[in-house]
C-alpha cells in the first residue's frame, strides 16, 4: 500500500526527490506496539496505512483516492469524494431508466475494479441507490423490479 500512495504520490502530484523520499521516510519502517491493563506487548512493524492520528492522514488519503475521482468523471457520473465515503449521482431521463441502470451498475463495477487494485474495498452492504422524483415521473418508469418504497418523492 505504500508502495502505491508513493507512485500516486510522483505520478499524480509530481512529488520527486528529497521531498518523496521524506514520504518515503515518513510511512515505511513504523513500528508500534500494544498495552492492555498490565501487559505491554512486543514491537510489530506496520505495512500500510499512516499513523493514526496524523496531521497529514487525511490529506495523504484524498491523495491515495485522487486517481478514483479522475476514473469516476472518465465514467460520466458526477460525484462526492469524502474522508472515507463516495457518492454518485447522475440524472436521466425516465424513459432510459433500464439503459441509466445499467450504466451505473457498469461505473460501479469500474469503481470497484479500481479499489481492489488499490488494495481498498466497495462495502456492498453499504452501497444503496436512491430514486429522487417528482411523485408524477415513477409513472413514466416502466422496470417491474422498482419497488416505490426505494423512492423518494418530493
Amino acid at each position: 500500500m505504500f508502495n502505491i500512495l508513493i507512485t500516486h504520490l510522483s505520478s499524480w502530484f509530481g512529488i520527486h526527490g528529497s521531498v518523496l523520499s521524506w514520504f518515503k521516510s515518513y510511512l515505511s519502517s513504523r513500528s508500534f506496539r500494544v498495552k492492555c491493563d498490565d501487559n505491554l506487548y512486543s514491537f510489530h512493524t506496520s505495512s500500510c496505512g499512516v499513523p493514526q492520528g496524523s496531521v497529514l492522514g487525511p490529506l495523504l488519503f484524498i491523495m491515495y483516492t485522487t486517481p478514483l475521482s479522475t476514473l469516476i468523471s472518465s465514467l460520466s457520473v458526477d460525484h462526492h469524494l469524502y474522508a472515507d465515503d463516495t457518492q454518485l449521482f447522475f440524472s436521466f431521463h425516465p424513459v432510459n431508466f433500464d439503459s441509466s441502470i445499467s450504466h451505473l451498475q457498469d461505473a460501479l463495477q469500474h469503481i470497484s475494479s479500481w479499489m481492489t487494485a488499490n488494495r481498498l474495498t466497495l462495502n456492498s452492504s453499504k452501497t444503496e441507490f436512491w430514486l429522487i422524483r417528482l411523485k408524477n415521473q415513477l409513472a413514466k418508469i416502466h422496470n417491474s423490479s422498482l419497488d416505490s418504497s426505494h423512492a423518494l418523492c418530493s
